[in-house]
Protein backbone atom coordinates (compact mmCIF):
# COMPACT_ATOMS: atom_id res chain seq x y z
CA UNK A 1 0.00 0.00 0.00
CA UNK A 2 0.93 3.71 -0.85
CA UNK A 3 2.57 5.80 1.76
CA UNK A 4 2.42 9.34 1.32
CA UNK A 5 2.76 12.13 4.53
CA UNK A 6 2.13 15.55 3.86
CA UNK A 7 2.98 18.26 6.53
CA UNK A 8 0.63 21.08 7.50
CA UNK A 9 1.62 23.52 4.88
CA UNK A 10 1.06 20.90 1.84
CA UNK A 11 4.06 19.96 1.29
CA UNK A 12 5.04 15.81 1.08
CA UNK A 13 7.72 14.88 3.42
CA UNK A 14 7.91 11.22 2.64
CA UNK A 15 6.70 9.17 -0.15
CA UNK A 16 7.36 5.66 -1.04
CA UNK A 17 7.71 4.43 -5.00
CA UNK A 18 4.50 2.68 -4.97
CA UNK A 19 2.71 5.69 -5.02
CA UNK A 20 -1.14 6.08 -5.08
CA UNK A 21 -3.00 6.38 -9.05
CA UNK A 22 -2.82 10.17 -10.09
CA UNK A 23 -1.01 11.08 -6.85
CA UNK A 24 2.27 12.54 -7.94
CA UNK A 25 5.10 12.01 -4.54
CA UNK A 26 6.13 15.97 -5.69
CA UNK A 27 4.75 18.71 -3.68
CA UNK A 28 1.55 19.67 -4.02
CA UNK A 29 -1.20 21.64 -2.18
CA UNK A 30 -3.36 20.48 0.48
CA UNK A 31 -6.43 20.67 -1.85
CA UNK A 32 -4.76 19.40 -5.00
CA UNK A 33 -3.87 15.61 -2.66
CA UNK A 34 -7.38 15.90 -1.13
CA UNK A 35 -9.16 16.06 -4.16
CA UNK A 36 -7.05 13.31 -5.63
CA UNK A 37 -7.17 11.24 -2.41
CA UNK A 38 -10.93 11.44 -2.20
CA UNK A 39 -11.52 10.23 -5.72
CA UNK A 40 -9.12 7.38 -5.40
CA UNK A 41 -11.17 6.17 -2.36
CA UNK A 42 -14.43 6.97 -4.19
CA UNK A 43 -13.33 4.99 -6.65
CA UNK A 44 -13.53 1.88 -4.39
CA UNK A 45 -17.06 2.11 -4.11
CA UNK A 46 -17.98 0.02 -7.15
CA UNK A 47 -21.21 -0.92 -5.79
CA UNK A 48 -22.88 -2.12 -9.58
CA UNK A 49 -19.91 -4.54 -9.17
CA UNK A 50 -20.27 -5.28 -5.87
CA UNK A 51 -24.21 -6.14 -6.25
CA UNK A 52 -22.99 -8.06 -9.69
CA UNK A 53 -20.78 -10.60 -8.11
CA UNK A 54 -22.82 -11.34 -4.80
CA UNK A 55 -25.75 -12.00 -7.40
CA UNK A 56 -23.24 -14.18 -9.40
CA UNK A 57 -22.01 -15.73 -6.39
CA UNK A 58 -26.22 -16.59 -5.30
CA UNK A 59 -25.96 -18.35 -8.82
CA UNK A 60 -22.74 -20.04 -8.19
CA UNK A 61 -23.82 -21.47 -4.57
CA UNK A 62 -26.94 -23.12 -5.96
CA UNK A 63 -25.81 -24.84 -8.94
CA UNK A 64 -23.13 -25.92 -7.25
CA UNK A 65 -25.06 -28.04 -5.32
CA UNK A 66 -27.42 -29.79 -8.19
CA UNK A 67 -25.87 -32.52 -9.58
CA UNK A 68 -26.61 -33.01 -13.43
CA UNK A 69 -28.57 -36.12 -14.54
CA UNK A 70 -27.42 -37.30 -18.16
CA UNK A 71 -29.82 -40.21 -19.67
CA UNK A 72 -30.22 -41.88 -22.81
CA UNK A 73 -33.33 -43.57 -22.22
CA UNK A 74 -35.70 -43.26 -19.15
CA UNK A 75 -33.55 -44.71 -16.33
CA UNK A 76 -30.51 -45.49 -18.68
CA UNK A 77 -27.82 -43.72 -17.72
CA UNK A 78 -24.34 -42.36 -19.44
CA UNK A 79 -22.36 -43.17 -16.77
CA UNK A 80 -18.87 -41.21 -18.24
CA UNK A 81 -20.98 -38.22 -18.93
CA UNK A 82 -22.41 -37.93 -15.33
CA UNK A 83 -19.04 -38.61 -13.82
CA UNK A 84 -17.20 -35.88 -15.93
CA UNK A 85 -19.95 -33.18 -15.28
CA UNK A 86 -20.48 -34.12 -11.30
CA UNK A 87 -16.82 -35.37 -10.16
CA UNK A 88 -14.03 -34.58 -12.21
CA UNK A 89 -13.82 -32.32 -14.97
CA UNK A 90 -10.72 -32.34 -15.39
CA UNK A 91 -7.31 -33.45 -13.46
CA UNK A 92 -6.72 -30.07 -12.25
CA UNK A 93 -10.09 -29.16 -11.13
CA UNK A 94 -13.00 -30.50 -8.77
CA UNK A 95 -16.21 -29.92 -10.21
CA UNK A 96 -17.24 -26.93 -7.69
CA UNK A 97 -14.48 -25.24 -8.92
CA UNK A 98 -15.42 -25.88 -12.31
CA UNK A 99 -19.11 -25.17 -12.35
CA UNK A 100 -18.11 -21.76 -10.64
CA UNK A 101 -15.48 -20.49 -13.04
CA UNK A 102 -17.82 -21.62 -15.82
CA UNK A 103 -20.75 -19.84 -14.34
CA UNK A 104 -18.68 -16.58 -13.65
CA UNK A 105 -17.58 -17.25 -17.14
CA UNK A 106 -21.63 -16.68 -18.40
CA UNK A 107 -21.87 -14.17 -16.71
CA UNK A 108 -18.64 -11.76 -16.69
CA UNK A 109 -17.01 -13.86 -19.20
CA UNK A 110 -15.80 -12.67 -23.26
CA UNK A 111 -18.94 -12.08 -25.08
CA UNK A 112 -21.00 -13.40 -22.66
CA UNK A 113 -19.66 -16.44 -22.87
CA UNK A 114 -18.35 -19.85 -21.34
CA UNK A 115 -16.40 -22.22 -23.99
CA UNK A 116 -16.11 -25.73 -22.39
CA UNK A 117 -13.72 -27.98 -24.70
CA UNK A 118 -13.49 -31.67 -24.81
CA UNK A 119 -10.64 -32.93 -24.51
CA UNK A 120 -9.70 -36.98 -25.11
CA UNK A 121 -6.57 -38.19 -23.90
CA UNK A 122 -5.83 -41.74 -23.36
CA UNK A 123 -9.25 -43.26 -24.08
CA UNK A 124 -10.87 -40.84 -21.62
CA UNK A 125 -12.27 -37.40 -21.82
CA UNK A 126 -11.82 -34.06 -20.08
CA UNK A 127 -13.82 -30.69 -19.61
CA UNK A 128 -11.30 -27.75 -20.19
CA UNK A 129 -12.76 -24.15 -20.32
CA UNK A 130 -11.32 -21.77 -22.82
CA UNK A 131 -9.89 -17.99 -21.16
CA UNK A 132 -9.63 -17.84 -24.58
CA UNK A 133 -10.60 -17.94 -28.27
CA UNK A 134 -11.59 -15.79 -31.24
CA UNK A 135 -14.67 -16.80 -33.41
CA UNK A 136 -15.32 -17.25 -37.12
CA UNK A 137 -18.77 -16.66 -38.03
CA UNK A 138 -18.06 -15.32 -41.63
CA UNK A 139 -19.84 -18.09 -43.58
CA UNK A 140 -23.90 -18.16 -41.92
CA UNK A 141 -25.53 -20.97 -42.22
CA UNK A 142 -23.13 -23.04 -41.60
CA UNK A 143 -21.62 -24.10 -37.88
CA UNK A 144 -19.06 -21.44 -36.01
CA UNK A 145 -15.14 -22.06 -35.89
CA UNK A 146 -13.69 -21.64 -32.54
CA UNK A 147 -9.69 -20.47 -33.59
CA UNK A 148 -6.74 -20.04 -31.17
CA UNK A 149 -8.53 -21.92 -28.42
CA UNK A 150 -6.34 -20.97 -25.25
CA UNK A 151 -6.63 -22.74 -22.00
CA UNK A 152 -4.79 -21.48 -18.76
CA UNK A 153 -2.61 -18.79 -21.11
CA UNK A 154 -1.50 -21.75 -23.29
CA UNK A 155 -2.97 -23.06 -26.73
CA UNK A 156 -0.77 -26.25 -26.90
CA UNK A 157 -3.95 -28.13 -25.55
CA UNK A 158 -6.42 -27.66 -28.65
CA UNK A 159 -4.26 -27.07 -31.67
CA UNK A 160 -6.65 -27.05 -34.23
CA UNK A 161 -9.93 -24.64 -34.89
CA UNK A 162 -13.37 -26.88 -33.91
CA UNK A 163 -16.51 -26.15 -34.81
CA UNK A 164 -19.38 -25.32 -32.86
CA UNK A 165 -20.54 -29.07 -32.62
CA UNK A 166 -17.39 -30.07 -31.19
CA UNK A 167 -17.86 -27.49 -27.86
CA UNK A 168 -20.06 -26.61 -25.61
CA UNK A 169 -21.22 -23.08 -25.38
CA UNK A 170 -22.82 -21.68 -22.11
CA UNK A 171 -24.13 -18.26 -22.81
CA UNK A 172 -27.23 -16.25 -20.76
CA UNK A 173 -28.71 -14.77 -23.70
CA UNK A 174 -29.98 -11.62 -21.89
CA UNK A 175 -26.74 -11.07 -20.16
CA UNK A 176 -25.88 -9.03 -23.08
CA UNK A 177 -28.61 -6.43 -22.95
CA UNK A 178 -28.47 -5.43 -19.61
CA UNK A 179 -24.58 -5.62 -18.68
CA UNK A 180 -23.73 -2.71 -21.40
CA UNK A 181 -26.72 -0.65 -19.53
CA UNK A 182 -25.26 -1.60 -15.86
CA UNK A 183 -21.64 -1.05 -17.63
CA UNK A 184 -23.09 2.67 -18.54
CA UNK A 185 -25.09 3.16 -14.69
CA UNK A 186 -21.77 1.68 -12.92
CA UNK A 187 -19.96 4.89 -14.21
CA UNK A 188 -22.96 6.96 -13.24
CA UNK A 189 -23.11 5.62 -9.81
CA UNK A 190 -19.19 6.00 -9.05
CA UNK A 191 -19.69 9.48 -9.83
CA UNK A 192 -22.56 9.62 -7.22
CA UNK A 193 -20.26 7.73 -4.98
CA UNK A 194 -17.32 10.42 -5.78
CA UNK A 195 -19.26 13.12 -4.67
CA UNK A 196 -20.98 11.37 -1.49
CA UNK A 197 -17.73 10.51 0.32
CA UNK A 198 -15.99 13.70 -0.72
CA UNK A 199 -18.99 15.64 0.63
CA UNK A 200 -18.49 13.53 3.99
CA UNK A 201 -14.85 13.91 4.39
CA UNK A 202 -15.62 17.79 4.06
CA UNK A 203 -17.86 17.68 6.55
CA UNK A 204 -15.57 15.41 9.35
CA UNK A 205 -12.82 16.70 8.17
CA UNK A 206 -10.73 18.18 11.00
CA UNK A 207 -9.50 21.17 9.75
CA UNK A 208 -7.36 24.00 11.49
CA UNK A 209 -7.01 27.53 11.06
CA UNK A 210 -3.64 29.28 12.27
CA UNK A 211 -4.05 32.84 12.70
CA UNK A 212 -0.58 35.58 12.85
CA UNK A 213 -0.92 38.98 13.74
CA UNK A 214 2.40 39.47 11.19
CA UNK A 215 3.53 38.13 8.27
CA UNK A 216 6.22 35.25 7.50
CA UNK A 217 8.98 37.05 7.47
CA UNK A 218 12.62 37.59 8.92
CA UNK A 219 15.75 35.95 7.94
CA UNK A 220 16.04 32.24 6.74
CA UNK A 221 16.10 30.86 10.15
CA UNK A 222 14.04 32.79 11.24
CA UNK A 223 11.50 30.81 8.75
CA UNK A 224 12.90 27.54 8.90
CA UNK A 225 12.20 28.01 12.54
CA UNK A 226 8.42 28.72 11.93
CA UNK A 227 7.89 26.19 9.52
CA UNK A 228 9.55 23.46 12.14
CA UNK A 229 6.92 24.57 14.69
CA UNK A 230 4.44 24.43 12.30
CA UNK A 231 5.50 20.68 10.99
CA UNK A 232 6.22 19.25 14.66
CA UNK A 233 4.28 21.11 17.08
CA UNK A 234 1.01 22.06 14.94
CA UNK A 235 0.84 18.91 13.20
CA UNK A 236 1.47 16.91 16.27
CA UNK A 237 -1.43 18.72 17.95
CA UNK A 238 -3.77 18.47 15.26
CA UNK A 239 -3.11 14.88 14.18
CA UNK A 240 -2.98 13.72 18.08
CA UNK A 241 -4.81 13.24 21.36
CA UNK A 242 -4.15 14.79 25.31
CA UNK A 243 -1.67 17.18 23.62
CA UNK A 244 -0.58 20.76 24.47
CA UNK A 245 0.35 23.48 22.06
CA UNK A 246 2.36 26.16 23.08
CA UNK A 247 0.74 29.35 21.38
CA UNK A 248 3.04 32.41 20.96
CA UNK A 249 2.15 36.56 21.01
CA UNK A 250 0.00 37.00 18.27
CA UNK A 251 -1.03 33.44 16.98
CA UNK A 252 -4.36 31.99 17.61
CA UNK A 253 -5.60 28.21 16.53
CA UNK A 254 -8.93 27.56 16.06
CA UNK A 255 -11.53 24.64 14.33
CA UNK A 256 -12.38 25.31 10.75
CA UNK A 257 -16.26 24.60 10.07
CA UNK A 258 -17.71 22.59 7.05
CA UNK A 259 -19.71 25.35 4.94
CA UNK A 260 -22.51 23.12 4.39
CA UNK A 261 -23.66 20.70 7.84
CA UNK A 262 -26.52 19.07 6.35
CA UNK A 263 -24.54 17.64 3.22
CA UNK A 264 -22.13 14.65 3.58
CA UNK A 265 -23.95 11.76 5.54
CA UNK A 266 -23.17 8.47 5.35
CA UNK A 267 -26.54 7.36 4.68
CA UNK A 268 -26.20 9.39 0.75
CA UNK A 269 -23.54 6.93 0.23
CA UNK A 270 -25.58 4.07 1.34
CA UNK A 271 -28.65 5.09 -0.46
CA UNK A 272 -26.18 5.04 -3.22
CA UNK A 273 -25.38 1.68 -2.67
CA UNK A 274 -28.81 0.36 -2.20
CA UNK A 275 -30.36 1.99 -5.56
CA UNK A 276 -27.42 0.71 -7.25
CA UNK A 277 -28.05 -2.78 -5.80
CA UNK A 278 -31.57 -2.32 -6.80
CA UNK A 279 -30.88 -1.70 -10.28
CA UNK A 280 -28.71 -4.97 -10.43
CA UNK A 281 -31.87 -7.03 -9.16
CA UNK A 282 -33.73 -5.91 -11.54
CA UNK A 283 -31.78 -6.63 -14.13
CA UNK A 284 -30.57 -10.53 -13.50
CA UNK A 285 -33.69 -10.89 -11.19
CA UNK A 286 -32.83 -12.30 -8.27
CA UNK A 287 -34.61 -10.76 -5.15
CA UNK A 288 -33.07 -7.56 -3.53
CA UNK A 289 -32.93 -9.03 0.09
CA UNK A 290 -30.81 -11.56 -0.94
CA UNK A 291 -27.97 -8.93 -1.52
CA UNK A 292 -29.48 -7.30 2.03
CA UNK A 293 -29.57 -10.81 3.87
CA UNK A 294 -32.80 -9.65 4.98
CA UNK A 295 -34.28 -13.68 5.99
CA UNK A 296 -38.08 -12.06 6.22
CA UNK A 297 -40.40 -13.94 4.08
CA UNK A 298 -37.92 -16.36 3.16
CA UNK A 299 -40.08 -19.24 1.78
CA UNK A 300 -41.38 -16.81 -0.95
CA UNK A 301 -38.60 -15.29 -1.66
CA UNK A 302 -36.17 -18.33 -2.38
CA UNK A 303 -39.02 -19.47 -4.54
CA UNK A 304 -38.70 -16.23 -6.98
CA UNK A 305 -34.74 -17.00 -6.79
CA UNK A 306 -35.33 -20.60 -7.72
CA UNK A 307 -37.95 -19.79 -10.23
CA UNK A 308 -36.47 -16.36 -12.00
CA UNK A 309 -32.61 -16.41 -10.97
CA UNK A 310 -31.47 -20.21 -10.92
CA UNK A 311 -33.78 -22.31 -13.65
CA UNK A 312 -33.03 -20.03 -16.45
CA UNK A 313 -28.68 -20.92 -16.08
CA UNK A 314 -29.66 -24.47 -14.65
CA UNK A 315 -31.87 -24.88 -18.32
CA UNK A 316 -29.30 -23.44 -20.58
CA UNK A 317 -26.52 -25.76 -19.49
CA UNK A 318 -28.85 -28.97 -19.76
CA UNK A 319 -30.02 -27.65 -22.82
CA UNK A 320 -26.26 -27.06 -24.66
CA UNK A 321 -25.20 -30.35 -23.17
CA UNK A 322 -27.84 -32.51 -24.30
CA UNK A 323 -27.59 -30.62 -27.36
CA UNK A 324 -23.52 -31.88 -27.85
CA UNK A 325 -24.05 -35.47 -25.48
CA UNK A 326 -27.61 -36.63 -26.84
CA UNK A 327 -27.80 -38.18 -30.93
CA UNK A 328 -31.94 -37.84 -32.06
CA UNK A 329 -32.31 -41.57 -31.55
CA UNK A 330 -31.36 -41.14 -27.65
CA UNK A 331 -33.54 -38.38 -27.65
CA UNK A 332 -36.21 -40.19 -29.29
CA UNK A 333 -36.00 -42.76 -26.77
CA UNK A 334 -36.29 -40.22 -23.99
CA UNK A 335 -32.80 -39.48 -23.12
CA UNK A 336 -32.43 -35.90 -21.43
CA UNK A 337 -30.14 -34.03 -19.61
CA UNK A 338 -31.22 -32.49 -16.40
CA UNK A 339 -29.37 -29.76 -14.22
CA UNK A 340 -31.43 -31.26 -10.77
CA UNK A 341 -32.50 -27.58 -8.77
CA UNK A 342 -34.25 -29.53 -6.19
CA UNK A 343 -31.22 -30.14 -4.37
CA UNK A 344 -30.46 -26.33 -3.41
CA UNK A 345 -32.54 -26.35 -0.57
CA UNK A 346 -31.47 -27.68 2.25
CA UNK A 347 -33.37 -30.45 3.46
CA UNK A 348 -34.36 -31.29 6.70
CA UNK A 349 -35.78 -35.23 7.18
CA UNK A 350 -37.75 -35.16 9.76
CA UNK A 351 -39.14 -32.01 8.75
CA UNK A 352 -40.47 -33.59 5.24
CA UNK A 353 -40.62 -37.22 6.66
CA UNK A 354 -45.06 -36.80 5.99
CA UNK A 355 -44.46 -35.28 2.73
CA UNK A 356 -41.96 -37.93 1.35
CA UNK A 357 -44.48 -40.65 2.46
CA UNK A 358 -47.09 -39.04 0.03
CA UNK A 359 -44.50 -39.05 -2.84
CA UNK A 360 -43.56 -42.79 -2.33
CA UNK A 361 -47.27 -44.16 -1.86
CA UNK A 362 -48.22 -42.20 -4.90
CA UNK A 363 -45.79 -43.68 -6.74
CA UNK A 364 -44.49 -40.04 -7.66
CA UNK A 365 -40.97 -41.41 -6.69
CA UNK A 366 -38.98 -45.11 -5.55
CA UNK A 367 -38.00 -45.05 -2.21
CA UNK A 368 -34.19 -45.15 -3.41
CA UNK A 369 -35.08 -41.75 -5.65
CA UNK A 370 -36.39 -40.18 -2.18
CA UNK A 371 -32.87 -41.31 -0.17
CA UNK A 372 -31.05 -39.42 -3.31
CA UNK A 373 -32.92 -36.41 -2.42
CA UNK A 374 -32.74 -36.25 1.47
CA UNK A 375 -28.83 -37.06 0.89
CA UNK A 376 -28.85 -40.57 2.04
CA UNK A 377 -27.46 -43.54 0.25
CA UNK A 378 -29.57 -45.63 -2.19
CA UNK A 379 -30.31 -49.19 -0.22
CA UNK A 380 -28.72 -51.57 -3.18
CA UNK A 381 -29.96 -55.35 -2.99
CA UNK A 382 -33.52 -54.85 -1.91
CA UNK A 383 -35.65 -55.07 -5.16
CA UNK A 384 -38.56 -52.75 -3.50
CA UNK A 385 -36.42 -50.21 -2.81
CA UNK A 386 -36.53 -49.02 -6.66
CA UNK A 387 -40.03 -49.73 -7.45
CA UNK A 388 -42.58 -47.87 -7.53
CA UNK A 389 -44.90 -48.32 -4.61
CA UNK A 390 -49.39 -47.20 -4.36
CA UNK A 391 -50.94 -47.19 -0.53
CA UNK A 392 -54.54 -48.00 -0.92
CA UNK A 393 -55.98 -44.74 -1.22
CA UNK A 394 -54.49 -43.87 -4.13
CA UNK A 395 -55.80 -46.76 -6.29
CA UNK A 396 -58.28 -46.26 -8.93
CA UNK A 397 -61.72 -46.47 -7.38
CA UNK A 398 -62.35 -49.60 -9.72
CA UNK A 399 -59.93 -51.73 -7.73
CA UNK A 400 -60.51 -49.93 -4.47
CA UNK A 401 -63.94 -51.36 -5.01
CA UNK A 402 -63.61 -54.80 -6.05
CA UNK A 403 -61.11 -54.81 -3.21
CA UNK A 404 -63.96 -54.10 -0.68
CA UNK A 405 -66.79 -56.46 -2.64
CA UNK A 406 -63.93 -59.75 -2.19
CA UNK A 407 -63.48 -58.86 1.83
CA UNK A 408 -67.66 -58.65 2.41
CA UNK A 409 -67.36 -61.95 0.61
CA UNK A 410 -64.53 -63.54 2.64
CA UNK A 411 -66.28 -61.81 5.67
CA UNK A 412 -69.99 -63.50 4.83
CA UNK A 413 -68.10 -67.32 4.25
CA UNK A 414 -66.61 -67.24 8.11
CA UNK A 415 -70.20 -66.17 9.23
CA UNK A 416 -71.52 -69.48 7.34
Amino acid sequence: MASTIIDFLGNVLFSDNNAEPNVSPQRMSISEYAAQHAYAKAYQYRWIEVARHVAVGYIIAGLQMCPIRVTEAPGVHQPEAEYLWNVRPNPNQSRSEFLARLIDAMYFGRNNAALVVPVKRRGRYELWLADGWTENNLNRGVPRRYENISIDGSTEVVRRPLTADEVYIFKVSETSRWRALLSALGAVYDEMAKSAVEAFGDKNARRWLLELDASMSGTTDEQNAINDYLRDDVSSFVNGNDLALPIYKGMQIRRAEAENKDAGSMLDVLQIRQDAFRVVTSCMRIPYSFLEGNVNNFETVFNEFLTFCLDPPAQTIADEIAAKSLTYDQWARGGRVMVDTTHVRHVDLFAVADKVEKLVGASIDTPNEIREFTGQERVTGVPHMDEYQMTKNHEQAGEVKNDADTTSANAADNKQ
